[in-house]
């Protein structure tokens, strides 16, 4: 690189943190999408069951919000996963009127099944780093998905 760049162009891709996010989290997913498949579901698929296990009872727009997915394709997963036995559709806990999603005992077994293997996969995505390290990574990419919502609101 030119030492006299100008540093308002200078863009290095290996030390831009939206490439290395996204780099980490693509190599993550496609690793771990390979080990889904044994289960029969995607990586999509996954993340809905594992936020329904950690909070039941999720409508569809706070699912979408928690799992970080669009609710086109989110209804679309949902609508696969009722149909398989993995999801029911309740009453929501805090709306009477509105439907909420929660696991059903099938469901729920096969997340408990997934979730070690989940645990190996940010176990080995974090070695090297101390507990204070990897908590500490935590908070910061809480931070930075945080801090990118003043972008949705331009």
């Amino acid at each position: 690189m030119n030492a006299t760049a100008d540093k308002s162009t200078d863009h290095d891709l290996e030390r831009a943190i939206p490439y290395l996010l996204a780099r980490a989290g693509m190599r993550m997913g496609q690793s771990f999408s390979k080990e889904l498949k044994q289960f029969k579901l995607s990586l999509t698929e996954w993340r809905v069951c594992v936020a329904l296990h950690h909070k039941a009872h999720q409508r569809l727009s706070d699912l979408a919000l928690h799992t970080s997915t669009d609710a086109s394709t989110l209804s679309r997963v949902v609508d696969g996963l009722l149909q398989r036995g993995v999801l029911v559709r309740d009453r929501s806990d805090e709306d009477a009127r509105a439907l909420a999603l929660s696991l059903t005992e099938a469901g729920r077994d096969l997340t408990l099944r997934i979730i070690p293997l989940a645990q190996v996969y940010e176990r080995v995505s974090l070695s090297g780093l101390t507990a204070a390290q990897a908590e500490s990574l935590r908070d910061m990419l809480r931070m930075v998905y945080d801090n990118l919502a003043v972008l949705d609101n331009e």
